[in-house]
This record gives C-alpha cells, structure tokens and sequence, in this order.
C-alpha cells in the first residue's frame, strides 16, 4: 500500500472511532491488524518512531512547537503594541522552524532531533520576554518578597553578601552560578554518550518538563526578581561577579525569577546525572548546591524564588520517570 492510502487509513481511524479502519484495500492482500483511535492519533503524533525513547524524544520536540504555537498571538499583540515587527518575525520563523523538522522527522539528523528542545532553550528564554508582555500579567514582585519577610527573619537576597562579604566565596558562588550553562547541557551529554538510550530520553523529558513549568508560571506568574527591582546585591566585586552580571545585563527576561529555571533545570540535570552517570552526577549535585546558595548570594532571586525551583526540578524528574513508564509511549 502507498503512504497516501496509509495516511487516509489513520485519518478514517481517527473521524470514525475506528470503526472504519478497514475500510481501504488490504495491504499485500492481508487484512491489517485493527487499528482504533488511540492507536492512530499515537501514529500522527510520533510518526514512524519505533522506540520508547525516540518516542519520548519526540514528544519533548513536540513541546517546543505547542509553547511557540501558543504564545505566537502574545508575541504578536506585544510586538504591535512596542510597533516593532522583529519580534514576532523572529518567533514565526522559529515555529516553522520546528514544525519543519518535525514534519521532515526521517530526513532530520538524528542528533539535531535528540537535542532540538535543548538547542532552542537559549532562544525560548530570550523570546519569553514577549508572550509575559503580551499578556500583561501584573508582576509580582511584592506578594514574592512578602513570603520572603515571613518565611526567612531577614531578606536573604540583600543580607547574605553583606553578612557573608568574602571575595573568594563571592567569586566561588558567582561562578557556581554560572555554572548553570553548562549543567543543563554537560549533564545530558553525559548521560547520551555513556549510558543507553532511554537514560537520556528520560533525562530529555525531565528537563522538558522543568523548563516548561518555568515558561508557564512565569507567564501566568511574572515575576522579576530582586536584581530588576533594587539592583543586584552588595557583593565583593571580582571577575566571576563582572561576567556575569554582564550577562545578565545582555540577556536576562524580565518576569522569569519564580520559580527559578536556573535552579529547576539544574536540579532535574543534576538528579538525573546521578541516576544514570556517576560518580559525575556527585560533582553535578554539588556544582548545583553551589548554584542555588549563588543566585540569592548575588541577588539574582529571592529565596523563596530557589526553593520553587528546587520543588519543580524534583517534580519535574517524577514526572518524566511516570511518564517514561505510561502505556501511551508503546506502539
């Protein structure tokens, strides 16, 4: 049978429940096996992936393509609303970007499927500035800080580099906190070339889910976080503390402090490393301890803004780990 009737068998699954699945010629004279609804939608959404893991990888792409469809209408209203159609352009072209290798599944290089939803991380960020202005959420800055005067007896984000004024655990901290840019990537780096294939699948769908919690809540949720409001904290000035509040100043979006993406991603990395790559995945676990006392050491986020992230990488590891297990991944 030819790939249009294959096609026109799964769309008559999915209009008629099934019950007409058969309704198109045997293939090679043999009546195909019944195909009902489940079934055929589980085909259109991951084509012809064979594997729990390519599958779940997919499925991980797939995510992108839904969160860049979703906000495609935020992203336009704020970009007619600053009069500057760049913006929007740029998301467009990257929504067909995406939806272009997944409609082109068999002829995309394997590794650019593997790692498209972690290739697209440092644009998603940047771009999320414009669906949070989009939809105009007021931010919350001051219900954040409020949980913050009642949770902790002072303000962690402006005490800590007073009360702990140290160059050399300034420059440790603030280098552990930029350590997230390679935490999120050396530890499924780890995991792809060292470890089978569902260990990264898995690690892939954790770290899906973690980002994605992030870019929801702060779109529902915006909140800027203490750097935005009174400035970053009064920590002892050194070359580690000068890059990356350069790097801030570049690239950082307004509205994206709770809960915080460096922490969850982190933490979803770094449990998963331990899962399946150590004794790497110690020094990982380590590296991101650092990195969450760092972001409220140089008064990147409030406290309150680490321990969400903590809940939503922890979570978001569970999650990944039922949903590698859900029926809806086989065949």
């Amino acid at each position: 049978m030819t790939h249009g009737a294959e096609d026109a068998r799964v769309v008559l699954c999915v209009v008629t429940g099934g019950s007409l699945g058969h309704a198109l010629p045997p293939r090679d004279g043999r009546r195909p096996r019944h195909v009902t609804s489940a079934n055929a939608f589980r085909r259109m959404l991951f084509g012809e992936r064979t594997t729990r893991a390519d599958r779940a990888l997919r499925l991980c792409s797939i995510a992108v393509a839904a969160w860049l469809a979703a906000t495609l209408s935020l992203v336009a209203r704020a970009s007619y609303q600053a009069r500057d159609p760049i913006p929007v352009a740029v998301h467009v072209l990257a929504l067909a970007a995406v939806c272009l290798l997944l409609m082109r599944d068999d002829r995309t290089p394997r590794l650019l499927r593997d790692w498209l939803p972690l290739a697209f991380l440092p644009f998603l960020y940047v771009d999320a500035r414009w669906p949070i202005a989009g939809l105009g959420r007021p931010h919350a800055d001051a219900v954040v800080h409020g949980w913050e005067l009642a949770a902790f007896p002072s303000d962690p984000s402006r005490s800590l580099a007073v009360t702990f004024h140290n160059a050399a655990l300034s420059e440790l901290l603030h280098l552990a906190y930029l350590s997230y840019y390679g935490l999120v990537y050396l530890s499924p780096l780890l995991v792809y070339v060292r470890r089978p294939r569902p260990a990264f699948a898995e690690t892939m769908l954790a770290l899906t889910a973690a980002f994605g919690i992030c870019f929801v809540a702060s779109l529902v949720f915006p909140v800027d976080g203490p750097r935005f409001i009174v400035g970053a904290a009064a920590a002892p000035e050194g070359p580690a503390r000068s890059l990356t509040l350069a790097l801030l100043q570049g690239a950082s979006t307004r509205g994206m402090a709770f809960p915080s993406m460096h922490v969850a991603g982190s933490v979803a990395a770094a449990i998963c490393a331990v899962r399946f790559a150590r004794p790497l995945g110690y020094v990982f676990a380590l590296f991101t301890a650092a990195l969450m006392a760092g972001t409220v050491y140089g008064g990147f986020h409030y406290a309150v803004d680490v321990v969400a992230g903590l809940v939503v990488g922890v979570l978001s590891v569970i999650l990944a780990a039922l949903a590698w297990r859900a029926n809806w991944l086989d065949a």
